[in-house]
């Protein structure tokens, strides 16, 4: 079974590619290159990807080697399936070449397919092996080069922390500082699937294969159902996290945040399974990650409400359009952070899932009931700025729990409950979008720059005036969600 962790370099210059090669943990030193030439083989009609195998002959050096992968599971960088290699004597497709019974079984029905080169790949490699605190040894693998297919070339820049002993906890915890040090991110796509999409055998905007979490069984153990669950949120946030470095758009970067904003709700939810507070320190690194990104959504959004006011009355979008955007930019992503705390959350998890002597129903039942009494009492006590923000956060975070955990129940059960409360969030964010306006906006609007200074007041009490309203319907959603029905108990 292989398991690695592919890691994707984002800065292609020469100073960072020689910055991750001196880098201590990769122990790369003094080794020399190795050159690799791969060719991937299939049937014209692409029987062996349909059968989510992949084949391959590469040349080694001075050997080529068949390889054969068979379907497994890859999400957040963490790429697990059976693999099988056999040494060979040239290029030539063969699949009789495999005698273990399991990959025999596997290519029976191929045998007679007529294959053909489908892509390739040509990369020189610099390898380690590492040991680990743990016992654990990982080979490291670091690959330039390129892929090839009809004419097309991609290129490769990337890290392969392959485990060879131990457990798959220890290539991410390598990961997690690796990415603290280094311009890396977790990458969910092999080179035959980057191939795959370049040849035009797979859509452009396919997705690599992902991690088949089983649903959550009421009757399961609390501890193993949450860890589980955390473990695919963790994925899901290393895959937004790839996206908006892709799209690097206020949508990619606002769509990470939420998902983010998920894996933070449902990990205090389960603060009762984790009494050593294990999982605090990466908790805390996240948390932080989070808080510093949020000037640049501020300013994104209000990029997009003056976007649409000033579209709307006929103003000119320029300078506080600009402004806004510049004002963004000057907080980076700090995805290299982000990628380590949530690497290290994984880790953590992998080594011990949380615990409890509680079935699933029990233990959320019962803190759900917990957090509803806490939320109906802090919506009675709102009446100053900071404790209506407070109330907002509770309400996004028991949202965001619930729809985590939404294989407890029947979607109708849950349906009006979301709705109340998906409501009250988008009233209440457009309350705090009014207050952050203030602090971002007030000094802005008695500068000297005339054109700034108008367009900045005229924002602030277009959203002012807005907040009135919303205030006003609020309690009127509030109501309705006091008495909305609970789908459990």
């Amino acid at each position: 079974m292989e398991q690695e962790l592919k890691l994707q370099i984002l800065t292609p210059s020469p100073a960072a590619w020689e910055k991750i090669c001196q880098h201590p943990l990769l122990a790369l030193g003094t080794t020399p290159p190795l050159p690799l030439h791969a060719l991937y083989y299939d049937s014209r009609d692409g029987v062996l990807q349909r059968a989510r195998l992949a084949y391959r002959v590469r040349r080694e050096g001075k050997e080529w080697v068949a390889t054969l992968k068979a379907e497994g599971q890859s999400a957040g960088g963490l790429h697990q399936r059976p693999e099988w290699n056999v040494t060979v004597s040239s290029s030539e497709a063969d699949l009789r070449v495999f005698t273990d019974t399991d990959a025999v079984a596997l290519l029976a029905p191929f045998l007679d397919s007529v294959l053909q080169v489908v892509l390739e790949t040509r990369f020189e490699r610099l390898e380690s092996r590492v040991d680990r605190a743990d016992g654990s040894q990982i080979l490291v693998a670091l690959d330039r080069g390129e892929i090839i297919a009809n004419s097309l070339r991609e290129p490769i820049l990337e890290v392969e922390l392959e485990l060879v002993t131990g457990e798959a906890a220890a290539v991410l915890e390598m990961g997690a500082e690796l990415c603290r040090d280094l311009p890396l991110l977790p990458d969910g796509e092999s080179k035959m699937f980057r191939g795959l999409r370049l040849a035009g055998l797979i859509p452009a905007d396919a997705s690599a294969i992902q991690d088949k979490t089983p649903p959550l069984r009421h009757h399961e153990n609390a501890g193993k159902a949450l860890s589980r669950l955390l473990i695919q949120q963790i994925q899901q946030a290393l895959t937004a996290a790839r996206q908006h470095w892709a799209g690097s758009s206020p949508d990619t970067f606002h769509q990470l945040r939420k998902t983010v904003r998920s894996l933070r709700a449902l990990l205090r939810f389960c603060r009762a399974l984790d009494p050593d507070k294990r999982l605090g320190s990466a908790r805390q690194e996240l948390a932080d990650w989070f808080h510093q990104q949020n000037i640049r959504r501020d300013h994104e959004v209000l990029a997009t409400y003056w976007e649409a006011l000033a579209t709307e009355t006929g103003t000119e979008i320029a300078p506080l359009h600009s402004w806004l955007s510049a004002q963004a930019e000057t907080t980076p992503a700090q995805l290299g952070q982000f990628a380590a705390a949530i690497l290290k959350l994984w880790a953590l998890l992998l080594r011990a899932a949380l615990y409890s002597d509680q079935s699933l129903q029990d233990y959320v039942e019962m803190h759900l009931r917990r957090q509803d009494r806490r939320l109906m009492a802090a919506g009675d006590a709102a009446k100053t700025a900071a404790s209506f923000h407070a109330l907002r956060i509770r309400i996004k975070n028991w949202r965001y729990v619930i729809l985590a955990l939404g294989d407890m129940w029947p979607s109708k059960d849950s349906k009006t409950l979301l709705k109340m409360l998906s409501a009250l969030q988008e009233i209440s964010g457009a309350v705090h979008d009014a207050d952050m306006a203030g602090q971002h906006l007030a000094g802005l609007a008695i500068s000297r720059k005339h054109g700034l200074a108008f367009s900045a007041g005229m924002l602030m009490g277009y959203l002012h005036a807005r907040e009135n309203r919303q205030r006003k319907k609020f309690s009127k959603y509030w109501e309705r969600l006091e008495n909305a029905s609970r789908p459990w108990g």
